[in-house]
C-alpha cells in the first residue's frame, strides 16, 4: 500500500495528493490528472497486478507512472552496459523521431550513458542530467529540439545481465517540477515492487516449463544458480556453448568463488557474473552468469582450460588475493583489504604459484592477464 504524505510534508508533497490523471487509453497522451485516492488509479493498480508475467506489463507499469504526471508523450527502452538501446514502446511519438533516434540520438542519450556508469535503479529527470556529459550537452542541442521535448523524467528498472527498463514522460514545453519529481519518488517503490514480481514470475516460467525467452531478458548464453551453487536455469545457447568449449564451466566455478571480480576472458568469450539481491524469487542470493562474444583474440597463445582448472583449483581466499593481485595492489594493500597479515599473503601467494606452476608474481600476472581485462 502507498504511504500518503502528511500535512505536515508542505506544499510541494501536499501537491503529491492533488494531481494524478484520468483514465485514457493505452496510446493517449495525459494532458489532465486526478488524485492518487481516485478510482482511475486503483483501477490501473489492479491492471498492472493482473498483467505481471505478460507481454503488456511495462505499458501498464508506464500507464500507472502517468497517471500521476502531466505528460506528452512515453517511451520504454531496453538499456544495456554492454549493447546499444533498444526501443521497445512509445506513445504519442512520431515514426520519424524514433527512427531519428534509433539513427543518431541514441548514441547521445544521455540516461544510457548514465546507466553504463552507475547501473543504479530509481528516478532521473533530463533537467539534473543537462551538462554532465558531452552525450547530454549533444543530445539536449540536437536531439531534443527535433523531438519538441523540453524535458523528461525516467524511472530506471534493473532486469538481469547489465540490462535495465526505462520508462520515460516527456514534455513538449516545460520542465517537471520538484512536486512533479517527489511525486514519481513517492509511488517508484510501488512500482519497482511490481516489476520485480514480473522478473520473478518470467523467470519461474522460464524454470518450470521450459518457456521462450522473455522478451530477450536472458537471450545471451544464461545461467541462473542459487545461492548453494545449484543450477536453477540454462538456456540452450549456454548449453551449447558449454558444449563446445570445455573451459566454460571450471571458469564459471571459479568467478562464482571471486567476490571482488565480475568479469573473466576465455580463449573466444567474456563472462560475467552479477548477484541478485535475497528477494529476487528464482534464485535468492544467487548469481547470473552470461556469455558474450571476445571482441578482440588474445594476443598470446594460452591453453585457456588448463588455466581455468588452475582458477577452480584455488581455495576462495587465494582467489581473492589473485584478483587484487591481478588488479596491480601491492601484498599491504592486499593485507588491508582482507584484514589478514603480510605473511599471511605471501605465504598464500607461494600456495597459488605453486598451483599456477610459476615462481614469480610477474609470471603469474603473466600467465592469468589474459582472463583479466583489467590486469
Amino acid at each position: 500500500m502507498l504511504s500518503l504524505p502528511s500535512a505536515t510534508m508542505g506544499a510541494d508533497s501536499a501537491d503529491l495528493l492533488r494531481q494524478v490523471s484520468s483514465p485514457v487509453s493505452d496510446d493517449a497522451q495525459i494532458s489532465e490528472t486526478v488524485r492518487l485516492t481516485d478510482a482511475a488509479w486503483f483501477t490501473q493498480l489492479g491492471e498492472v497486478a493482473a498483467s505481471i508475467g505478460s507481454d503488456s506489463f511495462h505499458r501498464k507499469l508506464l500507464r500507472l507512472a502517468g497517471l500521476c504526471i502531466r505528460h506528452d508523450s512515453s517511451w520504454i527502452i531496453r538499456y544495456s552496459r554492454v549493447a546499444p538501446p533498444d526501443v521497445l514502446y512509445t506513445s504519442g511519438v512520431p515514426a520519424e523521431i524514433v527512427a531519428f533516434y534509433d539513427e543518431k540520438g541514441q548514441y547521445l542519450d544521455p540516461f544510457s550513458a548514465r546507466w553504463r556508469r552507475t547501473g543504479r535503479p530509481g528516478v532521473l529527470t533530463l533537467s539534473e542530467i543537462a551538462n554532465e556529459s558531452p552525450e547530454s550537452i549533444l543530445y539536449t542541442e540536437i536531439f531534443t529540439p527535433a523531438a519538441n521535448i523540453s524535458d523528461e523524467i525516467g524511472m530506471f528498472f534493473s532486469t538481469v545481465g547489465h540490462c535495465c527498463f526505462g520508462l520515460f514522460l516527456e514534455r513538449e514545453q516545460g520542465r517537471f517540477s520538484k512536486a512533479d519529481i517527489e511525486r514519481v519518488k513517492l509511488i517508484f517503490p510501488a512500482l519497482e515492487g511490481y516489476h520485480r514480481s514480473h522478473l520473478g514470475q518470467l523467470f519461474n516460467h522460464l524454470r518450470y516449463t521450459g518457456g521462450a525467452e522473455s522478451g530477450g531478458l536472458v537471450s545471451r548464453p544464461t545461467l541462473i544458480r542459487d545461492r548453494h551453487g545449484m543450477e536453477v536455469f540454462s538456456n540452450a545457447s549456454w548449453r551449447e556453448a558449454v558444449a563446445t568449449d570445455a573451459s566454460i564451466l571450471p571458469l564459471t566455478e571459479a568467478l562464482g568463488g571471486l567476490e571482488e571480480l565480475t568479469t573473466l576472458q576465455g580463449e573466444a568469450f567474456v563472462l560475467k557474473t552479477e548477484p541478485f539481491d535475497r528477494n529476487f524469487p528464482l534464485a535468492p542470493g544467487g548469481r547470473i552468469f552470461t556469455l558474450e562474444p571476445r571482441t578482440a583474440a588474445p594476443e598470446n597463445s594460452v591453453d585457456h582450460r588448463a588455466a581455468a582448472a588452475i582458477l577452480q583449483a584455488l581455495t576462495p581466499r587465494e582467489r581473492d588475493i589473485l584478483t587484487l593481485t591481478m588488479k596491480g595492489q601491492a601484498t599491504g594493500q592486499i593485507a588491508q583489504a582482507l584484514a589478514i597479515s603480510k605473511g599471511t599473503i605471501k605465504n598464500c601467494k607461494l600456495r597459488i604459484y605453486r598451483k599456477a606452476e610459476v615462481s614469480s608474481e610477474r609470471d603469474l600476472v603473466k600467465r592469468f592477464s589474459p582472463f583479466f581485462p583489467s590486469a
